[in-house]
């Protein structure tokens, strides 16, 4: 009975235990059966059969958007996720290959990248931001803190840093060795380097006349089906997909300030230009929160707007500058007042972490000359001496103590476990110094802009609500739709921030529809999905397509017909020029090169001809991409000296070897791995 009690009195907790039990073999068997129901459901991206898990990809990307955040960047955050997942991608492939390599980097090679004698110079910067007179002291006073009287908690994120660096050094000096390795696996011989330096080595001036397909009339030169479909089966791997592709139209309006706005602000700037001059300083105005008022002293050297510059040192105490408008934003400076000031001061400065016995002795030792060398030995003190400070910005305390300090050290900031002793040097002599205040005004877009760009936008999407409507009356309701085309890895529209959503949407939509509005942080947005293509080939009634290879097909049915035109219808430039109805012209032309000078990039036939042609001989007419030439090599020119090998094998490594494959190693390996980019079913 005792026990039936004391089981009785203790119901509640075994309730509670025997739920929690049950749930936990619930939830056990839903999760375990999940992963094989739902798949992959967590895996945002696979490189060959490496999973990239959702969640690690989440903990990268928020790391990497506040560092971004730390640095003061402000990126599109589906550009930041966009780019995380590339990289995530990009380093399983390359981490494959080296493993499959036999690539491996030991711990003495790690150690002498990060805290050698000859560290790299990123670790070096990184140190010397940290106040360390070296990597290796860095080290030491992240995972030794307490030697130097630093407390744990304020080197773990310095120490955090510290551990990514060595794991990016790891895998940079894995690359550097499969750089290297295949440097060496791909090595140019004689005739490599040969060819190469031939490409260039000889400089052929011609005399030439051209004329340009467009100099003939489209409409007498249109293609039939059969010669489009022609050009398009020639030049059909250009229209390749490795992925889906959507094509839609966008509009995207400006939010931006109404006529209406701007009028509104502009009565209130004046009322506040008005009430600044009718009285001195600028309390009359402090009350409008919607301004931004920033008092400060400066020197005249300090303002960079000449104009500002210009007005505060002409202008007497009180004055007020003229409203300045621009960018949206209102600008007023105010003089408020201007007096000989000292603006900066030359000190010896030590900074001391440690406890009052260790700030006492350091401070005993400084006031008693002892070298700032001798000093430092104790690594819980660093300081410099001859810093020049500018402290004009300073608060009134700390300019106090500064200039009157007395001869000896003193503490500028002290607590119980640090301080920071200065003495003063040397004072500069007094400057004008000017109090000013700067008093700026933003023009936002009012509620009632928003809503009619938006009431607009909707009017004109309920009666056009079909992708082929939407792009077609567009312009005549005054909106601009632009055609665009976007993959499922895209992570904006024409570089719109916040326009991922509208990337999602568009894989999510049928063809032939219209999005809901979105408003983004600077736009009014809507797209319709005009065209869904699978990965493959674009097909010849695509409409980007179809006028592409009709323009091909009909530039070739242009370059025919001058040929028949002009064919042995003169002997000498000059004739072909009157025929051409062209001046003849001079340029230089190398085997090698992609751009020649007056003529173009692309004219492979044209430079494969010169390369072959006579001194003088009248070459043409040559039928090229954009036009016919015909022309007469005048001069040539062969470099008189030979490539050296390192040349060679400096041009080879550019153009054919280890820096040529590295450039595209990532295409390389992409190409021959089964890459699964799954972000648009999350983000």
């Amino acid at each position: 009975m005792a026990a039936l009690e004391k089981i009785r009195s203790k119901a509640v907790f075994l309730t509670v235990v025997i739920g929690v039990a049950l749930l936990a073999f619930i939830l056990g068997d839903f999760l375990t059966s999940g992963r094989t129901f739902f798949g992959d459901g967590n895996t945002i991206a696979k490189v060959g059969d490496e999973k990239i898990d959702a969640i690690v990809f989440q903990r990268r990307y928020e790391k990497m958007s506040a560092q971004l955040q730390e640095r003061g960047q402000s990126v599109d955050g589906a550009v930041i996720q966009s780019q995380v997942l590339n990289q995530m991608m990009s380093e399983i492939l390359l981490d494959r290959e080296i493993e499959a390599l036999g690539i491996y980097v030991t711990d003495d090679e790690l150690s002498g990248a990060m805290t050698g004698k000859n560290a790299r110079p990123q670790i070096m910067q990184f140190a010397r931001q940290m106040g360390a007179e070296s990597p290796d002291q860095l080290h030491d006073m992240l995972f030794n803190p307490s030697k130097y009287g630093i407390p744990e908690e304020q080197v773990l994120k310095a120490r955090e840093s510290w551990i990514d660096m060595e794991n990016d050094m790891e895998r940079s000096l894995k690359y550097e060795k499969l750089q290297n390795l295949i440097a060496g696996a791909l090595q140019a011989n004689d005739l490599d380097r040969k060819e190469l330096w031939e490409d260039n080595a000889t400089v052929n001036t011609i005399n030439f006349v051209k004329q340009d397909f467009a100099t003939l009339a489209d409409k007498d030169y249109e293609p039939s089906d059969a010669e489009v479909k022609k050009a398009y089966d020639e030049n059909k791997a250009q229209f390749k997909l490795d992925e889906e592709m959507r094509e839609a139209h966008i509009i995207a309006l400006d939010i931006a300030p109404s006529t209406a706005d701007l009028n509104a602000a502009k009565d209130m700037i004046d009322s506040t230009y008005a009430a600044l001059l009718t009285a001195p300083g600028i309390d009359m105005v402090r009350s409008n929160s919607d301004l931004v008022i920033n008092e400060v002293s400066v020197r005249a050297s300090d303002i960079r707007d000449t104009e500002v510059k210009n007005f505060v040192t002409e202008a007497q105490v009180g004055a007020v500058s003229t409203p300045k408008f621009a960018s949206n934003v209102y600008t007023i400076v105010k003089l408020n007042g201007k007096k000989m000031e000292v603006d900066s001061v030359k000190l010896n400065v030590m900074m001391v972490q440690g406890d009052k016995k260790l700030q006492d002795s350091i401070k005993a030792q400084l006031n008693a000359g002892v070298a700032f060398a001798d000093i430092q030995k104790n690594k819980a003190a660093q300081g410099q001496e001859g810093v020049w400070q500018v402290i004009l910005q300073a608060p009134d305390s700390v300019k106090t103590k500064l200039l009157n300090g007395g001869e000896g050290y003193f503490a500028l900031q002290e607590s119980a476990q640090g301080a920071y002793f200065c003495k003063l040097v040397e004072k500069k002599a007094p400057k004008m110094v000017y109090d000013i205040a700067n008093i700026t005004y933003t023009v936002y877009p009012s509620t009632k802009t928003i809503e009619d760009l938006n009431n607009g936008l909707q009017e004109f999407i309920n009666t056009n609500n079909t992708a082929e409507l939407f792009a077609a009356n567009a312009a005549k309701a005054g909106f601009n739709a632009i055609p665009v085309s976007v993959t499922a890895e895209d992570p904006q529209i024409n570089n719109i921030d916040g326009s991922r959503k509208n990337v999602k949407w568009l894989f999510e939509a049928s063809e032939g529809s219209v999005s809901p509005i979105e408003k983004l942080s600077d736009k009014i947005v809507t797209v319709a999905l005009d065209r869904v293509n699978k990965a493959g080939y674009l097909s010849l009634d695509n409409d980007r397509v179809k006028t592409a290879m009709t323009a091909k097909a009909r530039a070739d049915k242009k370059g025919d017909a001058l040929m028949a035109q002009l064919t042995g219808k003169a002997k000498d430039l000059n004739g072909y020029a009157t025929l051409m109805n062209a001046k003849v012209d001079t340029t230089q032309v190398t085997f090698g090169q992609m751009f020649i000078a007056k003529i173009g990039v692309g004219e492979s036939n044209l430079t494969a001809r010169v390369a072959t042609a006579k001194l003088n001989e009248v070459v043409g007419p040559v039928k090229g991409n954009n036009g016919v030439y015909v022309f007469q090599v005048t001069k040539q020119e062969r470099t008189q000296r030979t490539a050296t090998p390192e040349e060679g094998n400096r041009q080879f490594a550019m153009q054919r070897g280890s820096n040529a494959v590295m450039n595209h190693a990532l295409d390389i390996l992409r190409n021959a791995t089964t890459v699964e980019n799954k972000m648009i079913k999350f983000f």
